[in-house]
């Protein structure tokens, strides 16, 4: 996508960004898990969309400082009341879970079901949150911020139980020894600071959404 086409927080959080460090911002749609590798190869500055600290990709790649934490919850259907809590559907042998391949979302489902049978996997999120509306699974892990944006656009049909089941700490991604990284932990911090975070938090994933930066380290 060009620079004046995407939206979402990640285009708004690297336009700030550069308006701080005196760049230009220039988009390209990657795909996923395929994005790590990329950038990793220096095929690309750097990499956004939600992405998992994990010491696995800390392997191939270097990350900014956390920039939020978010929890991975279980997603179903406005209508559906056989699921309260997160383990009422971890015990339902038949409850079948949709995510998006190559995420931590699909390795917490494994470790939660304890296999691959009651996955569903997709190569985006939207196709799983599809999946869901139109009954063809029974629910959808995610991480919360996502997971609000879909429920909000699908309100008379989608519902998140509350039930946080992993706390993740999102980064850029860049490749290893990037002289980018300082930089953009200062533009971070910049944004911590300034409120700038917290404004486009509330933009993007409603009134109700704070960053918990007591669980970020460093």
């Amino acid at each position: 996508a060009g620079e004046t086409e995407g939206q979402g927080w990640d285009y708004d959080a690297w336009r700030h960004i550069c308006e701080v460090l005196n760049c230009v911002a220039e988009f390209e749609v990657g795909a996923w898990p395929a994005l790590i590798d990329q950038v990793a190869q220096g095929e690309f500055d750097t990499g956004a969309d939600g992405i998992s600290i994990t010491d696995e990709r800390k392997e191939v790649v270097d990350y900014s400082d956390p920039y939020m934490v978010v929890e991975q919850k279980f997603v179903v259907q406005l209508a559906d009341d056989r699921y309260t809590t997160a383990q009422d559907f971890i015990d339902d042998p038949e409850g079948i879970v949709s995510t998006q391949v190559g995420t931590t979302n699909y390795e917490l489902a494994k470790t939660l079901l304890g296999g691959e049978e009651r996955i569903k996997a997709f190569d985006t999120f939207p196709l799983a949150i599809q999946a869901l509306i139109a009954g063809d699974v029974d629910a959808v892990i995610i991480d919360d911020a996502a997971g609000l944006g879909y429920v909000g656009e699908n309100a008379d049909q989608l519902k998140t139980i509350d039930d946080g089941l992993q706390s993740d700490p999102l980064g850029f991604i860049f490749p290893k020894g990037s002289e980018l990284v300082a930089p953009v932990n200062l533009a971070l911090q910049q944004m911590k600071d300034d409120g700038t975070m917290e404004e486009l938090g509330v933009k993007f994933f409603g009134a109700g959404f704070t960053i918990t930066y007591d669980d970020i380290d460093g």
